[in-house]
């Protein structure tokens, strides 16, 4: 018995042995003197270097060999130039040279909550102005107006997309005096649906409804304010080029107006309520995003 333990430490002792025997990872610091086995001629290296090397003498790491790129010991050197790496190889990746790796996906995912499209547009209205003839004793029918539109949408799942949209118009006409100028500026709930969707082109119907808060004419020293909402039909067709997404459409609109204030002496009797009704075509840009 006490022979098979003692065989037991000697083949424990020799595995341990071999197992610190083997060769190694390390770094010899620039200034290391290396000794050539087969002639015993030694030098210094001008620049450090990473190396193989095996511990002569495992009890007291005070001796190396060190190995070539082909694993045969051509050099011995003291512990003085030897920096231990063995750690720091060990924390980086173990990427096997041999094995072929598919290339780094080009996809990027990320969380998206809420989509919109913001919408520039431009505008050339007719308006019929025979309502407003008895404020400044005219005959006029009607006047041609510009409109700068933007509007933002809420892309939903629902049937229908809505937003908010703002408007500046600007008409101006002459009377048998001076001329007429009209600014309007308005903003308000916006809907729209589609009514047709194919690859690159669409068409959808547009519903807005509108406050004013400001709503003039003016002419000489006189101006008259009102008081209006605005109500909006539009139609459009939008196609998906390589510049962008671009739109082409027509609305009608009505202007429900209510005369606050004017500074026009001796101006005919107005009605409390005046309805000015408008048509126009379009045209616009569309910039989609998300958050």
């Amino acid at each position: 018995m006490k022979q098979v333990f003692v065989l037991f430490l000697a083949l424990f002792a020799l595995a341990s042995t071999a197992a610190e025997l083997k060769p190694y990872r390390v770094y010899l610091k620039p200034g290391t003197i290396l000794t050539r086995l087969s002639d015993k001629k030694s030098f210094a290296i001008e620049k450090g270097i990473y190396a193989n090397v095996l511990e002569t003498n495992p009890s007291k790491r005070d001796h190396f060999l060190v190995y070539d790129k082909n694993g045969k010991a051509i050099y011995d050197t003291l512990a003085d130039g030897v920096v231990e790496i063995e750690k720091d190889v060990q924390v980086l990746p173990n990427v096997d040279a041999e094995i072929s790796y598919p290339p780094p996906s080009q996809l990027k995912a990320k969380n998206k909550y809420a989509f919109f499209d913001t919408q520039f547009n431009l505008h050339l209205d007719r308006l019929g102005m025979s309502p407003l003839n008895s404020i400044y004793n005219q005959e006029l029918t009607s006047a041609v107006g510009n409109r700068w539109e933007i509007r933002t949408l809420y892309v939903s799942t629902l049937p229908v997309n809505f937003g908010l949209g703002i408007n500046y118009q600007t008409a101006t006409w002459e009377n048998d005096i001076d001329e007429v100028k009209l600014s309007i500026l308005s903003f308000g709930p916006q809907i729209q649906r589609y009514i047709y969707q194919g690859e690159t082109t669409a068409l959808s119907l547009h519903l807005g409804g509108e406050f004013a808060p400001l709503y003039t004419t003016t002419s000489g020293t006189s101006k008259e304010k009102y008081q209006a909402i605005l109500f909006d039909l539009g139609l459009e067709a939008l196609w998906d080029s390589g510049y962008g997404k671009w739109t082409l459409g027509t609305h009608f609109r009505r202007h429900d107006l209510t005369l606050t204030s004017t500074t026009r002496p001796g101006s005919n009797p107005v009605p409390e309520e005046l309805v000015i009704n408008s048509i126009g075509a379009m045209v616009g840009y569309k910039y989609e995003w998300d958050l």
